[in-house]
């Protein structure tokens, strides 16, 4: 017994030296240098073309953080990004140097306190630069042209709201601040007079335009309210628009091309003109989507998302293909790949681009439209981009 307590004695010395040899204390290690601080810049973007893209985003898995992304569609590169808060609508200004956003913010994201906006940034570098207090009835929606609109000479912006009552507020950019806000009950969007900077219409749910004057302070001084020029019980037109000249384009759900010259007193309609032949619209075609159309005023191409198998409730659909036409003719000169597209947006210049927004992964995809003969397939296509884009401006 005395011989295994020894054993056992000397084992458990053994184990306190080994212990105590492996908690011995080592010498110091060398300090390796800190790092020097990073220092954060703004990196300005490369100089605009007319390639440039804005995207814009409402996010609407989490509506309080909408943006729109810079997107150079040459090389189909992203570029930036900003933000546009809850429901925000964008523009930009008539020199193309600033971007305006109208918006909302609540004082606890999503509920509290209401606080409306127009928000400047610069174009050359997405810096912020002022903002403008708008009164709390900015419009809530997904971004489309008419929501937001300048005069021709660049002074005033033109802000939809809805509460829901409808009414536009003028706001005097140089001044930075809201010049007045315009009664427009039962009508929508903001639609400028080219030519006329003090001038502007809407479209009245009774298939009228109303239109207003303004006075050099953007106070109302006069308005006056057009015939009808479509059935908005038979024939509803879209509210997205083009401007060839001074013609106002709108398409109807129903395949109609409306027509309205803004010069004189009034608004002067034209006839409407049919992008469908009678068998066409029995198979059920019809136009389709948010900026469902382009228009190219020098080639007078227009172009025109389209869809099959249309029925009630169908016109926000993506497209199937992409009809041409030629508007002076009003004739169909042929078709493009629909690539799912729910927006458009065209390049214009020596060498037009025709840009969609396909519904199939967000993605980009651009067209040649440059030529006497017309694309069978596109020239590019984007990585995905954003999580709910659906409105395009070109730079």
């Amino acid at each position: 017994m005395k011989f295994l307590r020894r054993r056992h004695a000397a084992a458990g010395l053994a184990l306190v030296l080994a212990a105590g040899a492996i908690a011995a204390p080592t010498a110091p290690a060398t300090r390796p240098p800190e790092l020097p601080l990073e220092q954060l810049t703004m990196e300005k973007l490369p100089p605009a073309d007319g390639l440039r893209l804005y995207l814009s985003d409402p996010t609407m898995p989490h509506l309080v953080d909408g943006r729109v992304h810079v997107i150079d569609g040459g090389a189909m590169r992203y570029l930036g990004m900003l933000g546009t808060g809850f429901a925000g609508s964008t523009t930009l200004s008539r020199d193309r140097k600033q971007i305006f956003v109208a918006t909302t913010y609540y004082s606890r994201l999503q509920r509290g306190t209401r606080a409306d906006v127009l928000e400047v940034y610069g174009s050359d570098d997405l810096a912020f630069q002022y903002e403008i207090e708008l009164p709390a009835r900015h419009i809530q929606s997904l971004p489309t042209k008419p929501l937001l609109g300048t005069s021709e000479d660049g002074r005033f912006l033109f802000v939809q709201n809805a509460t829901p009552a409808t009414s536009i507020t003028v706001v005097d950019l140089p001044a930075r601040k809201v010049a007045g806000e315009i009664a427009a009950p039962g009508c929508y969007g903001a639609y400028p007079w080219p030519g006329q900077p003090r001038r502007l219409s809407t479209v009245c749910g009774d298939g009228t335009l109303a239109t207003f004057e303004l006075d050099e302070q953007g106070a109302l001084k006069s308005q006056n309210v057009s015939a009808p020029f479509f059935d908005p019980d038979q024939d509803p037109v879209f509210t997205h628009y083009q401007l060839n000249g001074t013609r106002l384009s709108f398409v109807s759900y129903g395949g109609q091309v409306y027509e309205v010259d803004l010069v004189g007193d009034k608004p002067e309609p034209h006839k409407p003109w049919p992008l469908l032949s009678a068998a066409e619209r029995k198979k059920g075609w019809r136009p389709g989507g948010y900026e469902l159309f382009a228009l190219d005023p020098r080639s007078g191409r227009l172009f025109v998302a389209m869809h099959d198998k249309a029925s009630e409730g169908s016109h926000k659909n993506p497209a199937s293909e992409i009809w041409v036409f030629d508007v002076n003719t009003q004739r169909r000169i042929g078709r493009l790949p629909g690539e799912m597209a729910l927006s458009m947006a065209l390049a214009q210049g020596d060498k037009p681009r025709l840009f969609l927004l396909s519904a199939a992964e967000n993605r980009l995809v651009s067209f040649d439209v440059s030529g006497t003969k017309l694309p069978t397939r596109p020239l590019a296509r984007s990585a995905p981009m954003g999580e709910t884009p659906i409105y395009l401006e070109m730079h």
